[in-house]
């Protein structure tokens, strides 16, 4: 037992005694760092320094230059200025009190010129004398250098005695003794202290640090107070032992025009840091910075007692530490055990409530659609619209809670696959187009013909992304356009590949430069109290600069308050095919211009379908949707009910869902699968699902099913796959068989073509064909009269509700006949009412109804139409 004792002992000793080795090591190593590190600081404040310095002179040579070139530009027009003119103008360009102008004559004897200030000794006196001034004799600026500023050293100004430095430039003035032109020196003489309030450093950071400015010589301009001298170079002799050599080199490397620093002796004998850089607008001044190296870098000696009793109490606190994480590791595991499970248990409430939620949506949805293709009556079809709105943002709203979920949880996967750009872009502007024509709001389409024409990468995270930006302009742009560009630029060194470059530009409220650093904040929403009427959860954006975020790229914004906002983002993206899309931009207005209600894409009176659904709404949705296309439409509500179908008759396409109880689609399938005695051996069975969750795609092609459709269904979308999968012999075209709204027997009266208030187009899409939007027309004329008198009459007796309700009423019924400014007038006032504004209400109120009352005028002409066809 003793001997154990000494072992472990032992082994404790080697262990400190390692430790505090390892200490006095990595200590000694991290000084080191850390004065090499204080020193490249202190190098780069220099230079920051520097700038500060180089900005200043450019911007008084630059004040420099517009006078002279205000004066030249009277001599080139023809009109050249005299010296007392000129300097006259200095004179009234409010230079500060303690600055001055000079124009000077080099070619006169005595370098004689006219001031704008007159001496102190002489207020009478203007004209001043460079005679005995020697600043242009080594003055190099006037040779062939390239220097951005003119400048000369330090010279005491002779008008007033005060140290000062010039700016210059060449003038051009009228010489009246002479009759000619003649060339003259301006300069702009500034204080030697103004430049001296330049020279700042972090005080706070480097309280001993001195600064100097010296010519090419070593002649000071400007010098600190331990500069005894007045030459650097002469100081650095008389204080640093050195050979002949050395100094040389010491004179090289400070004025050839480097950067760095140096070791030198102060007149204390104390070892110094010397940073030096010449001045970027300069080549004749160089900046140098001056500090103890005891006040810049750390002190290397070592606490030996401190490290000891530092090395024992970390071995003590190790070995205690190694004790209490035992016990407390174990406690972690199960923590982490709970933890899985709770992650599990999230994992399956998210699928769950994706599917359950799913469900009675795609109901919702789908019998709304049946509603809209089939109803006539005008506010029956407003409400659907209504709905559909609705049920469209409700899912938006679920998907984002999900899809965060799982950028969260870390599953969230890019899955790259070939798609076509063409068909990428149509969806997003057919996306967006109608909310934004409802809002009376233009899109523009800036889209580069030569763009490939089948990418590969992830095209599902791609259209959420740009859907997102796209939805979000029009949102918050009340009025405008949206400007929608797509580029792209081959890359260089990946010829495989393009930098697909996209942009959404908006004229909407725009973002505050301090609230755009909220903009990626999950659930949180910029300005909510002013934005409170605009629908979202926040998370939008936070899920579009993820997804960028995984495919190597990010979002940018370019924002001004109250004039829009510009976001962009690049992508790189393989090219699988390189020929152009070519002009989209006319085929998506051709397109709007063409377009129509709804009308099945084909008939297939002898194609049989089998979908099979445990919800019997979803299967009369279903067979609704389709029941123009003339299908043969057998259902069934359960995976035994689906075998027997599947056992019996032939079917072209199987739609079969996944989430049903007791035997659910996979599990269906699996016997399906396993039957060989059936007429649908080659049939292509299709996935109904509810659940949006990323990777169910891997999930059904694995499982056997041939493709998938989430629901809600999208009614174009299942036509669509019906066209990919029936058979080609069995299905016809049936674009024939119908007319487009305001053709033939149909056509729109001429003169609703005339009223301006009136956007035919909207009104269309609103009530479905031109006999449907005629009958709208006349139901709102007819209703005018009464319905503006009600407004007005809630109004006198100040019943704030109830005249938002009237209001809120001729929001819907103007907009549903396509006058949408009309309906966006009412809409600012039903926000108005509801506010309980009733300053805003009186303002407008009058000129609602007024506008309402002119609209009615000019439909007056539907009831001579009526009286004409015996209506």
């Amino acid at each position: 037992m003793r001997r154990r004792r000494r072992i472990v002992i032992a082994i404790n000793l080697i262990i400190m005694g390692f430790i505090l080795f390892f200490i006095i090591v990595y200590a000694n190593t991290k000084v080191e760092e850390s004065n090499k590190n204080e020193i490249t600081s202190f190098e780069k404040m220099t230079m920051t320094t520097n700038q500060i310095i180089v900005n200043y002179l450019e911007d008084e040579q630059h004040l420099c230059d517009i006078w002279a070139n205000y004066i030249n530009r009277s001599a080139e027009s023809g009109a050249p200025m005299t010296a007392d003119d000129a300097v006259s103008f200095i004179r009234k360009a409010k230079i500060l009190p303690e600055i001055q102008g000079h124009l000077i004559f080099l070619d006169t004897p005595g370098r004689e010129g006219i001031s704008t200030t007159a001496k102190i000794s002489d207020p009478d006196v203007y004209t001043v004398s460079y005679k005995n001034i020697d600043i242009f004799d080594n003055f190099d600026n006037t040779g062939d250098t390239n220097d951005v500023v003119g400048l000369t050293r330090a010279y005491t100004n002779p008008m007033n005695g005060v140290q000062s430095i010039a700016f210059l430039n060449d003038v051009t003035v009228f010489d009246k003794e002479s009759n000619e032109l003649k060339k003259g020196l301006l300069m702009r003489v500034v204080p030697l202290s103004r430049l001296e309030q330049k020279l700042v450093f972090l005080k706070g950071e480097y309280e001993n640090v001195e600064i100097s400015l010296m010519d090419k010589e070593g002649n000071y301009v400007v010098h600190g107070k331990s500069f005894k001298n007045s030459n650097f170079f002469e100081y650095y002799k008389s204080y640093n032992a050195s050979s002949s050599e050395e100094y040389e080199h010491v004179i090289n490397e400070i004025s050839g025009g480097g950067t760095g620093t140096m070791t030198i002796k102060n007149y204390k004998d104390e070892d110094c840091i010397l940073s030096y850089t010449p001045l970027e607008t300069m080549t004749t001044w160089f900046l140098l910075a001056y500090i103890p190296v005891k006040d810049l870098v750390i002190n290397q000696s070592i606490d030996w007692l401190l490290l000891g009793i530092a090395a024992v109490g970390f071995l003590l606190l190790l070995i205690f530490n190694s004790i209490v994480m035992t016990a407390y590791n174990h406690e972690l595991s199960e923590a982490a055990k709970q933890a899985n499970q709770a992650n599990e248990a999230k994992s399956s409430f998210l699928s769950t409530m994706s599917h359950d939620i799913r469900t009675p949506m795609n109901a919702i949805l789908g019998l709304n659609e049946v509603v809209l293709r089939d109803t006539k009556d005008d506010n029956i079809r407003m409400y659907s619209e209504s709905i559909r709105t609705a049920g469209s943002t409700l899912l938006g709203i679920i998907n984002d809670i999900l899809d965060f979920s799982k950028i969260e949880a870390g599953k969230m996967e890019i899955i790259n696959v070939d798609y076509s750009v063409a068909s990428l872009l149509n969806d997003l502007v057919n996306m967006v187009q109608q909310k934004a024509e409802e809002k009376g709001l233009s899109i523009n389409l800036n889209i580069d013909s030569n763009i490939p024409m089948l990418l590969h990468g992830d095209e599902i995270r791609i259209k959420q992304i740009i859907i997102n930006i796209l939805t979000n302009a029009v949102k918050y742009t009340k009025e405008g356009y949206i400007t929608f560009s797509v580029h792209a630029d081959k890359l260089q060194d990946r010829q495989d590949s393009i930098n697909l470059k996209i942009s959404v530009a908006d004229t909407g409220i725009g973002i505050k430069p301090e609230d755009l650093d909220r903009l990626f904040t999950a659930f949180e929403r910029i300005e909510e109290k002013k934005n409170r009427d605009i629908e979202g959860t926040g998370l939008g954006m936070s899920i579009v600069q993820r997804f960028l975020a995984m495919m190597g790229s990010h979002l940018e914004v370019d924002s001004e308050y109250g004039k829009g906002s510009v976001f962009s983002f690049e992508l790189e993206q393989k090219v699988v095919k390189w020929d152009p899309i070519g002009d989209l931009e006319e085929a998506f207005r051709r397109s709007n211009s063409e377009r129509t209600a709804y009308q099945e894409k084909f008939t297939a009176p002898d194609a049989s379908v089998l979908v099979v659904d445990d919800t019997a709404v979803n299967l009369t949705v279903f067979v609704n949707l389709l029941k123009r296309t003339k299908l043969q439409i057998d259902t069934a509500e359960s995976g035994d009910e689906c075998i027997t179908h599947f056992i019996n008759k032939h079917y072209d396409v199987i739609f079969l869902d996944h989430m049903m109880p007791d035997k659910d689609g996979i599990e269906t399938l699996k016997e399906m699968k396993g039957i060989t005695d059936t007429p649908n051996a080659k049939t292509p069975v299709i996935c109904l699902t509810a659940n949006a969750i990323s990777g169910m795609r891997e999930m059904y092609t694995n499982a056997g099913f041939d493709d998938y459709l989430t629901k809600p269904i999208d009614a174009e979308r299942l036509e669509a796959m019906l066209l990919q999968y029936l058979p080609a012999d069995k299905v016809f075209d049936a674009s024939e068989k119908y007319e487009k709204p305001g053709t033939d027997d149909q056509a729109l009266p001429a003169f609703l073509y005339d009223i301006k208030e009136l956007n035919i187009d909207a009104g269309l899409d609103y009530c479905g064909d031109s006999e449907d939007y005629i009958m709208a027309l006349e139901m709102y004329l007819s209703s005018a009269e009464k319905k503006a008198e009600e407004i007005e009459q809630y109004w006198a007796a100040r019943d704030i509700k109830n005249t938002t309700i009237k209001v809120h009423a001729l929001k819907s019924s103007s907009r549903a006949i396509g006058a949408l400014e009309l309906g966006e007038f009412a809409a600012k006032l039903e926000k108005a009412g509801n506010d309980d504004d009733s300053e805003m209400l009186e303002k407008e109120l009058d000129n609602l109804i007024s506008g309402y009352r002119q609209l009615a005028l000019k439909l007056e002409p539907l009831n001579d139409l009526d009286d004409s066809t015996g209506q």
